[in-house]
């Protein structure tokens, strides 16, 4: 029980002013209930006068100085008397102690002292206040000097031996009201009734120190379910501090590692670009010396019948067959060249990406551990002010003296009902201080690349539409051509090589059919170098197609891998490992070499629907489920494919799309097909996404018969070409923007 708190049990600090350090003499109570001597009050008055307030020196709670100056602060009686009780516990820790006695004036032994005196009495003083009648009125404020030095004395004990307060007007006279009106002053009935107090609002001290005592109690039940929160804040508080360090330290060392990754990654492609040259002119020559030999074994048979007008004619051949393919040799230089300055820009620009991200942190570190300072002292100030709230209060209402709380504890409950409001305060900032922002660099390295609003160029392709020719898929070539693929009919389809014009170059027709008898055959293409393109077939056929001499091998997946499913095939290229990817219509995509050879299965999440197109990117495999209406991108190294992220579906019209075909550019940015069907008609859109797929850039509508994308670098600049059903060619141009 409160009553029951023994003095001894009260620490030293609560007695100490908090500027002198000293044990308090006069205690002045500032409004946050902390306690400071009054000369110490005065000094701090005076050097905070003109702005007419100052903060406790304790909590920082700010305290306004009333016009009466240092007398304007409550005296604190409560704590008066305990320090009277300090002091006479000092005395009387001599075993002999020899005074004047106060009640019969002799020098002599004192064994307890009087309240009421306020004096030391010898033994047979002692007896006669505890036996003689005359003397009743002492017999309770009578202390044994071996009680005073056992320091076992509770705070209630100490109130009963204390005297009543007098009058605040009339000293020799008990105090037997308070005055309200005055701050709780103790009075006399005769200031009551006809003083100065006279008309004021007057309070029985019992009555009022029962109201004050059960306010105070409810404002201690209510801080104590704060307890917690008050005690752990300044801990939370360094937590949050050591999160943020570690979090910008993990930060920095992630961003470095992905900035040495990333360099490292476009510094591989500048590799991998100058390797596709050289293989590329190595196919030109290989092509070359295959042509030249070629045209001497014609010559060779042809030479007896007209050796001179064949060396001759074959010899123009053969110049013009070199002509060509230096033109085509030194186009691959220049387009490669323009590569390599594009993947320099990227490395420019991911450079100053990571030095902008390090600006950034260290700004981000300067604010929050400004912030976490300032709420650091604010949760050390509100600590102060909690436990002293507590020990105060505690100590008031542990001593159960009705005149103790009826002057002190009103201004404790105002103080308790600030320092509710304080403790509830919440800092949700905290969450998010111990950690700052930045984008990955696997982001845009500070580009954007933005799609013409009208195409640069619309064109037909040779005979397509005439011949009712179906086109499902497209593949622009290195040499500048571009390799369409479809259904002839319903149970043919096509290859065909066109140039930038539209014009047929070569085409190959092979004998498929459709999964049924009303569907045409389905077949895709993918790059896998300068004169090679892979083919998927419906009905599982895939191929390698070479563009120069117009040959075609064929195997069929079925006697490749096991599991073999039935629905139409996607495909993509990785034109450096030079390893073909087939998507089927479970969760698997069956990787082959540039031969065709089985290497490895990669396993896609459950949950993903039957790819409809697939690319490669970077590191990584975008998977279109149009019938699951998401698209994906997963990790392609290992047997099992991991999520990188979903990319967000568009929300164009309200309807509900499906991906269904899907490219990149050179600066991996990604572009999807996705398809709606309102009202029987079918709906195209276009869509741009970052090169994290992370964000949806652009979305435009386009012609309804849209099926092939794929981007095409030329000769200082990238486009996008789309084609149709029926054989149109939408050529866009993409800008880029640092």
């Amino acid at each position: 029980m409160a009553s029951a708190a023994a003095l001894k049990d009260v620490e030293d600090k609560f007695f100490e002013c908090c500027i002198c350090l000293d044990i308090l003499k006069e205690p002045k109570l500032l409004p946050c209930l902390h306690r400071i001597c009054k000369e110490c009050l005065k000094g701090l008055i005076n050097k905070h006068r003109c702005k007419g307030e100052f903060n406790c020196p304790l909590c920082k709670e700010p305290c306004i100085i009333p016009p009466e100056g240092v007398d304007g602060f409550r005296k604190d009686f409560h704590m008066k008397s305990i320090l009277e009780y300090i002091q006479l516990q000092q005395t009387a820790k001599t075993e002999d102690l020899v005074k004047e006695c106060a009640g019969c004036s002799k020098e002599a032994k004192m064994t307890s002292y009087c309240f009421k005196c306020k004096g030391f009495l010898c033994e047979q003083c002692s007896t006669d206040h505890l036996t003689k009648n005359m003397m009743k009125e002492h017999k309770t404020s009578v202390l044994s000097l071996k009680e005073i030095r056992w320091q076992k004395l509770t705070l209630e004990r100490l109130a009963s031996l204390t005297e009543t307060p007098r009058c605040n007007s009339h000293a020799e006279e008990p105090a037997k009201v308070c005055c309200g009106t005055c701050g709780n002053l103790p009075i006399c009935m005769v200031c009551a009734q006809v003083g100065e107090h006279k008309g004021h609002e007057l309070h029985d001290v019992r009555v009022l120190a029962r109201e004050e005592r059960l306010r105070v109690e409810k404002i201690l039940e209510k801080l104590e379910q704060f307890k917690d929160n008050v005690n752990q804040l300044p801990a939370m508080v360094e937590k949050v501090k050591a999160q943020l360090s570690e979090d910008i330290r993990a930060k920095k060392e992630k961003w470095g590692a992905e900035h040495t990754h990333s360099a490292g990654r476009i510094r591989q492609q500048l590799t991998d670009n100058a390797e596709l040259l050289r293989r590329n002119k190595a196919a030109i020559d290989e092509l070359e010396e295959q042509e030249v030999a070629k045209l001497e074994e014609e010559r060779k048979k042809k030479v007896e019948k007209a050796v001179m007008e064949i060396n001759n004619e074959y010899a123009k051949l053969a110049v013009g067959k070199k002509s060509k393919n230096q033109k085509l040799r030194k186009g691959q230089e220049v387009l490669y060249g323009h590569r390599g300055t594009n993947i320099n820009q990227r490395l420019v620009l991911i450079d100053i990406k990571y030095k902008n991200l390090e600006k950034s942190v260290d700004m981000q570190r300067g604010q929050n551990v400004g912030a976490l300072g300032r709420i650091s002292k604010e949760a050390t100030n509100r600590k102060i002010r909690f436990d002293n709230f507590k020990s105060t209060a505690s100590s008031i209402l542990a001593s159960n003296d009705n005149w103790s709380e009826a002057q002190c504890l009103p201004d404790i409950s105002n103080a308790g009902d600030s320092l509710i409001e304080e403790v509830e305060k919440e800092y949700p900032e905290l969450r998010s201080m111990g950690q700052v922002d930045g984008h990955d660099l696997s982001g845009n390295a500070g580009c954007t690349v933005s799609i013409t609003e009208e195409p640069v160029s619309v064109i037909d392709i040779e005979g397509v539409r005439s011949k009712g020719w179906k086109i499902f898929h497209m593949a622009p070539m290195d040499d500048g051509s571009i390799v369409v693929t479809g259904a002839v009919d319903k149970e043919h389809t096509h290859i065909t090589v066109i140039n930038k014009q539209g014009k047929i170059m070569s085409t190959h027709h092979t004998e498929h059919r459709g999964r049924d008898d009303t569907k045409y055959p389905i077949c895709r293409c993918a790059p896998l170098d300068l004169f090679h393109i892979a083919i998927s077939h419906g009905d599982g056929e895939i191929g390698i197609y070479n563009t120069q001499n117009i040959s075609y091998m064929k195997k069929h997946m079925s006697d490749k891998v096991n599991g073999w499913g039935n629905r139409d095939p996607t495909i993509a290229t990785d034109q450096i490992d030079k390893n073909v990817y087939i998507g089927t219509d479970g969760a698997y995509v069956f990787v082959l070499d540039d031969k065709l050879t089985y290497c490895h299965t990669l396993r896609l999440p459950q949950g993903v629907g039957c790819p409809c197109d697939i690319a490669i990117h970077n590191d990584n495999l975008i998977v279109c489920d149009f019938d699951g209406e998401k698209a994906y991108i997963f990790t392609r190294k290992g047997p099992d494919a991991k999520l990188v992220c979903e990319l967000p579906k568009p929300d164009h019209n309200g309807w509900d799309w499906g991906p269904y075909s899907v490219c990149t550019d050179s600066n991996y940015f990604i572009y999807i097909f996705w398809a709606s069907t309102t009202s029987g008609q079918w709906i195209h859109i276009l869509t741009q996404y970052s090169q994290d797929g992370h964000l949806l850039l652009i979305t435009k509508e386009v012609e309804s018969s849209m099926r092939g994308i794929d981007t095409v670098l030329t000769y200082g600049s990238e486009q996008l070409i789309l084609t149709t059903w029926h054989g149109k060619l939408y050529t866009y141009g993409l800008d880029m923007a640092s």
